[in-house]
């Protein structure tokens, strides 16, 4: 998991107690088109976003808006964005980037 995705503590103290820290969900963006991923990749940047990782085995981008901080990861099944808070690219910018 990309915890730095989720804690505002995490790279300050990534051996403590970081998941007691602020919490922010963030936001799936799935797209199986590579091309279409890495143009929403450069637009992130261009937003002022920070990539934490990004691995290009998985059609999900896990996207906070709180933090600014977005990453692709394997299997994010498990992360509580996924079916409530799940998106394409266009669904993303329609309703929640440009609200």
């Amino acid at each position: 998991m990309l915890f730095e995705v989720y804690y505002k503590v995490y790279e300050l103290n990534r051996n403590g107690a970081y998941k007691e820290g602020p919490k922010s969900i963030p936001y799936g963006v799935r797209d199986t088109d590579s091309k279409k991923r890495k143009e929403f990749y450069d637009f992130l940047v261009s937003e002022g976003f920070e990539c934490v990782s990004w691995n290009d085995s998985y059609p999900v981008i896990l996207v906070n808006l709180e933090l600014k901080r977005f990453g692709l990861i394997y299997r994010p099944a498990c992360h509580e964005c996924v079916g409530q808070r799940l998106y394409t690219i266009q669904e993303f910018f329609d309703e929640v980037y440009y609200v």
